[in-house]
């Protein structure tokens, strides 16, 4: 018995070791297979196939033929889309679902809607073939002569959000927006075959008394349209009571839909926002109103929802939804009105703390944000949210949010939020001095999955912009991190370069600066080298403003001063026009007396400079007398 046991157990193990042999030898050729498309493809559909044999040609270096599914079926076939080829079901379809199965003779990439094929080619170019599109102009493309991916491939990916958004350059290129997943178009604009857009139409924000019932154009006729505030009227912002001025508002929104409204889109949304400030109208009606809806956004969603109801009796505009702020005096929500199935409400965090996360019930500033987020779920099916993650005040300095931004939009994803604009710098073509196109990238990333291997996408991204020096600049990151917030402190969007970092001895500063010359010393290319030293200005920026190691007042006089002219002069030909959002985007100042003495935050021409400007040439000939004085004691 014993022998007829091992022998068993000796033959079960042959056999499980020729099962796990032929299981891990069961894989798909990329290399050897032809792309198959359906005959009558859709134009998203085919415009998907033509990148993935641009990009599988560009990785295993030869030419892959594309033919269509009335064809001959081939041994090894990449199935792109709908075809004859597979039947492809999807479990919850939104526009931008996919799938990508495999076996040893067939890979099938199908999404839904106009975008879920084109995101599946680039999702399996990400995950499979190890492609990256960190910025406009750097991008990964593995050389792999031999590709295979394994079979059993069984994906199944739903969007979290139907409209994603971020806004410095890189957003603004087609290819790195479909490839990342970016579906609004405030900031692309996104051709059909490409999967087209999540667009508004007019303006994107703040419309009200701008864009509709324009206060230039109405208020000197009739003041009445507009906000009693303090007693009188205001042309910063609406009554929204006002019957007249509904109908102003009605009759130029169905101007506006006349004009562009697409009907074969997915979605077009109509912005109805108040104006950027805190002029709300306390007529007798409206106050009503909000008091009877315990906030100001009771006579909003019922102005909007007003003309949407309106806009949608004329049968003509089914695509069409509207969405409003819960912005500042609108964020919390009412209690009586409840916004209309085709209204989105876009909650800003605008007040909130970007040190902690905003579940963190220690932060209080975060604790009245959550609140607002879970009232606004319960009676409104279409919440969208419009994050900050940027410094406005002072965008040159470095603004640590790096910690939270993860676990921030798996927030709004555990909340239902359907839509998420990550506002950072959109100014970046004036004031490109930070992490901005970093924070672009890690957060298109997180967008597309909120749950994804952060740290790794970080780390892949610093390493292809910054070169091998790019773990060295991942050290310095995680300083930052660690100092963003620290005794209770708060990290706010206009926050000082003084109060940014908290806790930094004068050994973390000594640490960060070893780090950016370990980051310069292994770049191997002049690209790379021109990647650290622009985001290396906003440490020396942090530097500057906190009068640290090169410009401490405690060194002679002349040469912190140089040092201040030296990091003014940097900025200056690395194009850096302003060094913030409002009113730090101004153009350097170019009294050179200004920059030589003045912290890094008044370098902007805040005032007449006429006074500095005179004693400038004097104050040069004082500094070339220190110069000569250092010089001759040295």
């Amino acid at each position: 018995m014993k022998k007829i046991i091992s022998v068993l157990l000796a033959l079960m193990f042959i056999f499980s070791l020729g099962s796990t042999v032929g299981a891990t030898s069961m894989v798909f050729n990329v290399t050897d297979a032809v792309i198959v498309v359906g005959k009558n493809a859709s134009v998203t559909d085919l415009y998907a196939a033509e990148k993935l044999e641009y990009y599988l040609e560009k990785i295993i270096g030869k030419d892959i033929a594309v033919i269509t599914d009335d064809s001959e079926v081939q041994a090894k076939e990449i199935v792109v889309g709908e075809t004859n080829r597979a039947s492809v079901g999807f479990e919850n379809p939104k526009n931008g679902s996919y799938v990508i199965k495999s076996d040893a003779d067939k890979l099938v990439i199908a999404g839904y809607g106009t975008r879920g094929t084109i995101y599946g080619v680039y999702g399996f170019l990400e995950d499979y073939c190890g492609c990256r599109w960190y910025e406009t102009n750097i991008i990964k493309i593995p050389e792999i002569a031999e590709l295979t991916v394994e079979s059993g491939i069984d994906v199944k990916y739903t969007p979290y959000f139907e409209y994603t958004e971020t806004d410095t350059a890189s957003s603004r290129d087609a290819e790195f927006s479909i490839a990342n997943g970016q579906s609004g178009g405030v900031y692309r604009d996104l051709s059909a075959e490409q999967g087209d857009d999540v667009g508004y139409i007019g303006n994107f924000a703040h419309t009200l008394v701008t864009y509709y019932c324009n206060g230039e154009k109405y208020f000197a006729e009739h003041p009445e349209y507009f906000a009693l505030h303090g007693g009188k009227r205001v042309p910063d912002q609406l009554c929204l009571t006002n019957p007249d001025t509904i109908d102003v508002v009605y009759n130029e929104v169905i101007e506006l839909l006349e004009r562009e409204h697409v009907p074969e889109k997915s979605m077009q949304i109509v912005s109805l926002t108040q104006h950027d400030n805190q002029l709300y109208c306390e007529c007798e009606n409206c106050a009503a109103i909000d008091n009877e809806n315990g906030s100001h956004a009771g006579t909003m969603i019922n102005f909007v929802n007003t003309i949407a109801e309106r806009v949608k009796a004329t049968g003509k505009y089914d695509n069409i939804v509207f969405d409003t702020f819960a912005y500042q005096y609108t964020r919390k929500t009412p209690t009586k009105v409840v916004p209309r199935e085709d209204v989105i409400v876009r909650l800003c965090s605008i007040e909130c703390c970007f040190g902690h996360t905003l579940d963190d019930a220690k932060c209080e500033l975060n604790v009245d944000f959550m609140k607002d987020l879970s009232d606004w779920g319960k009676i409104c099916d279409r919440v969208y949210i419009w994050d900050y993650v940027n410094n406005y005040s002072e965008t040159c300095c470095i603004f640590p949010n790096f910690g939270v931004m993860q676990r921030n939009v798996q927030i709004f994803a555990e909340n239902n939020v359907k839509g998420v604009y990550e506002e950072g710098n959109y100014y970046i073509a004036d004031c490109d001095a930070e992490f901005a196109e970093m924070r672009t990238y890690l957060l298109s990333q997180l967008l597309k999955d909120p749950y994804m291997d952060y740290e790794a996408e970080m780390i892949g991204y610093l390493e292809a912009v910054y070169g091998p020096g790019g773990r060295h600049i991942k050290e310095f990151l995680d300083i930052m991190t660690e100092h963003a917030v620290t005794n209770c402190k708060h990290l706010s969007i206009y926050q000082k370069a003084e109060e940014t970092l908290y806790g930094m001895k004068n050994k973390d500063i000594k640490r960060c600066d070893e780090l950016w010359q370990m980051a310069y010393e292994e770049a191997q290319t002049d690209a790379q080298v021109e990647e650290i030293r622009r985001s290396e200005l906003s440490w020396r920026y942090w530097k500057c403003a906190n009068h640290k190691v090169e410009f401490s007042r405690l060194r002679p006089m002349y040469e912190w001063m140089t040092a201040q002219d030296d990091l003014y002069d940097d900025l200056v030909e690395m194009n850096i026009k302003v060094i913030g959002e409002g009113t730090r985007a101004r153009d350097l100042s170019t009294c050179e007396i200004l920059h030589y003495i003045r912290a890094p935050f008044k370098w902007s021409t805040l005032y007449d400079e006429v006074y500095w400007d005179f004693i400038d040439p004097y104050f040069m000939k004082f500094y070339g007398v220190l110069e000569k004085i250092y010089y001759f004691f040295r």
